[in-house]
Parts: structure tokens; sequence; C-alpha cells
């Protein structure tokens, strides 16, 4: 009988420690913010955040939360996910988006934000819990992670999305290493592009044979990277100081990066058109950028040269 209410008693000690032990490895603390979009004069209501694990298993984030904030660091609102999303692969992502989002982007969200008309293109923040903040335009409030100089200090362009750029360790997967704890230096204007949880990630691994990480693109020089064309482009030579460029990729996500002569490679869209430019020759540059990061390896050049009207 003594060993019966020893055994029992040794269970009931093991069944209360297992209730009271500390809860396994974070299942949502590997995320950060991958994409903000405020809304666009023509349908201000049709904000969305979107988030990026990192790594696999970080789709427990039912009752955890997106915090937005003002331009001077009040709370504006806070928007929990209503239960776990299924899917927890690494470089999973998931949407908390407004009801005009998801009509304006064809999706279904993971989860509301709500209510609308909290994002401003002007200036604000947006939270991962106290995991990740992005701040931008004429921010100046504080945040309960850093988030640095804000991105698009003039604001988030009109029908604009901010993107976290994902180039520093593998170009081509979000990795902890993307996260500078500087908007400014992390995120960039594009188009908008919400992916939720739905849709199986399409970034890929840095990790060559042997497990080492690669650097760039390790799938060969054009293999599974955008192309870009140039759709059009000023003459040879032309009497036009500021030319326009119009170019686009063969794949439909794709954001562009453009330089001209020396400068570097900078966020840019369709149509592009220079500034004042010197008399003489000039060289412009456009690569396509896709959802996962992929740069376009070889991208479309055009040589012209500027001559006075009339030469």
């Amino acid at each position: 009988m003594g060993s019966w209410r020893f055994g029992l008693a040794s269970a009931l000690t093991a069944l209360i420690g297992l209730l009271l032990a500390p809860a396994a490895g974070a299942t949502f603390h590997e995320v950060k913010v991958r994409e903000v979009y405020p809304g666009s004069a023509a349908a201000p209501a049709a904000e969305y955040v979107e988030l990026q694990a990192w790594a696999s298993g970080q789709n427990h984030v039912g009752g955890h939360f997106v915090r937005t904030y003002d331009a001077t660091g009040n709370v504006v609102a806070t928007s929990p996910f209503p239960a776990d999303v299924p899917l927890g692969a690494n470089q999973m992502t998931m949407v908390l988006a407004t009801p005009e989002a998801e009509s304006a982007f064809g999706i279904v969200a993971d989860g509301p934000l709500a209510p609308s008309g909290q994002l401003s293109p002007a200036g604000g923040a947006v939270c991962w819990e106290t995991i990740d903040c992005v701040a931008w335009g004429n921010f100046s409030g504080s945040l309960p992670n850093p988030a640095g100089s804000p991105a698009a200090p003039s604001g988030i362009p009109d029908g604009m999305a901010l993107r976290r750029v994902i180039d520093a360790n593998c170009a081509t997967a979000l990795d902890p290493t993307d996260d500078h704890d500087s908007s400014l230096a992390d995120f960039a204007a594009v188009f908008p592009g919400p992916r939720p949880n739905s849709v199986a990630p399409t970034e890929l691994s840095c990790a060559v044979p042997g497990g080492s990480p690669a650097s760039g693109n390790p799938y060969g020089p054009s293999e599974g990277t955008p192309q870009t064309t140039l759709k059009r482009k000023p003459p040879k030579r032309t009497g036009d100081r500021t030319p326009t460029f119009r170019f686009g990729a063969d794949e439909a996500m794709a954001r562009f990066q453009c330089k001209l002569d020396k400068t570097a490679f900078r966020t840019c869209r369709s149509p592009f058109t220079t500034k004042r430019l010197a008399f003489g020759s000039h060289t412009f540059k456009v690569r396509a950028v896709d959802s996962g990061g992929r740069i376009d390896p070889s991208p479309a050049s055009y040589r012209f040269r500027v001559i006075p009207k009339g030469g």
C-alpha cells in the first residue's frame, strides 16, 4: 500500500511539474515586420501589415499582436491574431489587413487590422509585440524595440508599401542579420504585394553542399532569378536632358532598382525620369528584384548621349 501511495505521489508531482514548467522554445519570437502598406489616396482604408518568420515553427501567433503608432509615438491600435496560422515553414508570411485591403488585393488575411485609418503615409510606426519595429516618415516618438532613423523620411509614396530588404547574409531569404535596427537602412518603398499564410513561401535557402552559406545567388548566374527588360528608352543621341525609361520583368511581383552613371542602385519604379543631366555620355541600368529577394544578375543597361537641341 505504501509503495502504491509513493508511486501515486510521484506521478502527481511529475504532472504538476509539467503543468508548471516554463513553455518550450518561443514559437512567435523569430518573426519580423516584412511589409507595411498605409493605403493610397484612392483607397486610404486598404491597409495591411505583413510579418515573416526567419525560422520554422513560428506559427503559434494566436493572441499575439501588431501594434501601430502615430508620428509622435502614441499607440493608435492593437490588432491581435485571432488564432495560430497553419503554415509554420521557414520564411512563411502572415498578413493582418483591413477588409478594404483584402478586396483590393484579392487576399484572405490571417487576421483583421482594425480599425482602418491607423496607418498614415506621412509618418508612424508598427511593432510586432515588443520584438520588432519599423518607423517611417516624420515619426519622432519612442518604441519598445529600436527602429532607428525612419524609412521614407518624406513619407511613404502614394500607392507604395515599405518592404524589408533581405540582402545582408542571404540574398534569397530573410535572416536575423537583415535587421540593423535602422528602418532607413532596412526598408525600401516598393509596389505592394501582400502574401498571406495560405501562400507557400518562395524564398530559397543560401545553403550550398557541405552546409556553408553561399554569398549572392547559389543557383547559378540566372536560374531562378528575375529577368529585366527595358521597354522604352531615349534615342542614342537625345536633346532631352530629363529622359524617361520604362521597364518591366518576367515576374509580376518584381520591384526594381535603378542607377545612373556612377551612382549606387536605388529603389525605383517604372516609368523613371532622370534628374536634369549634363551634356555628354550617360549609362542607365535597372535590375529587377523578385518577391523572394533574388536580384537579376545581369541588369538591363543602356548607354546614350545628351546633346544640345538642334546639335
